[in-house]
């Protein structure tokens, strides 16, 4: 009996060894699972204050815990203290270098600091391990246009919108790195589709610079109120005054802001070469529409004017003529 007790006790130590072998991993991944639940709720809220005061302490008692000290790392760079989290992110790094998130993170911290090159290799790092890494790419893509090396990253930011096809940034700078090589045909579809997505965005007035520059006119900013508002351009069916879809759209984005500012007028000024008969119709189908589809905006709060001949508009330095066109802006008020 003895001699199968003593080989049986021995497997079963190994066994339950084993077993807490794994039941450690296990707590310990668990673990992980936990601070990365809660180290997100902090970075959503924006609250990196609560994320640093809860996790400092758990990092004093595990320094050499990765999940860790990527956290704090993230708290640090969201509080604008990109030099306190450089030593936090790349410590993440040296103890989990399989782990993509931590080596773009470590570049995003290179940025803050103003180190391009440091930066780069970062995402390239990320990159080596996930080349589908979306962030890793828009943002070597940036690092890349900043440098000038516009054929590099206009492949990043291809490579991202394969992913997301309406990332706003990736959108607009591969039509900023088109343009850099002089592609003004696709600069002009892919600036289009920027700003049917993007219409209301801080770069949105760039974009329309950007189109008007390259001699095309289909989006146009329009000094409305206190604001420039950038709008596609307000067009008819051929021969008529009957309005397009999209420049009803650009028409109610109008009604919205007069809406919203009772005290404001606007000028409605239509041109058509040789048609003066046809540009009225139109200004006084602008004034018609937005009145109509907005209540409270009353159409004495548009003023129509037409011109029988073509509009010339100046735009980074030359001269564009637009035989049919609609400008809008704003009317000041006599004192």
């Amino acid at each position: 009996m003895k001699n199968i007790t003593y080989p049986l006790l021995i497997f079963m130590l190994i066994l339950f060894m084993g077993g807490c072998a794994t039941l450690h991993s296990t707590v310990h991944e668990i673990k992980g699972q936990f601070y990365d639940i809660q180290g997100q709720y902090y970075l959503d809220r924006n609250d990196f204050a609560a994320g640093k005061s809860t996790f400092a302490p758990r990092l004093a008692e595990k320094p050499d815990d990765p999940v860790l000290n990527y956290y704090m790392a993230r708290f640090e760079l969201g509080a604008d203290n990109p030099e306190a989290a450089l030593p936090l992110i790349q410590k993440a790094v040296r103890l989990s270098p399989g782990i993509a998130d931590y080596h773009f993170w470590e570049g995003v911290t290179w940025w803050a600091l103003m180190k391009p090159d440091k930066e780069k290799a970062a995402y390239e790092k990320a990159l080596a391990i996930d080349p589908n890494h979306f962030s890793a790419n828009l943002y070597l893509g940036h690092n890349l246009l900043d440098r000038g090396k516009n054929a590099e990253a206009l492949k990043r930011y291809e490579l991202v919108l394969s992913q997301n096809p309406v990332e706003p940034q990736a959108m607009f700078n591969k039509a900023v790195a088109l343009e850099r090589q002089k592609k003004y045909r696709e600069m002009k579809l892919a600036m289009q589709r920027y700003l049917e997505r993007y219409p209301d965005a801080a770069l949105a007035r760039q974009g329309a610079r950007m189109l008007n520059k390259a001699g095309d006119f289909s989006w146009r900013n329009h000094p409305i109120g206190l604001r420039t508002v950038t709008l596609h351009a307000v067009e008819f069916k051929p021969g008529t005054a009957e309005l397009t879809p999209a420049s009803e759209a650009s028409l109610d984005r109008v009604g919205d802001i007069l809406s919203d500012n009772p005290g404001l007028g606007l000028h409605v000024v239509v041109y058509v070469k040789n048609d003066a008969n046809l540009a009225r119709a139109r200004a006084q189908a602008v004034q018609d529409y937005v009145s109509r589809t907005h209540s409270g905006v009353g159409p004495e709060r548009l003023t129509p004017r037409w011109v029988g001949k073509p509009e010339t508009i100046t735009a980074a330095g030359r001269k564009h003529t637009l035989a049919e066109s609609v400008n809008i802006f704003t009317r000041i008020q006599k004192p």
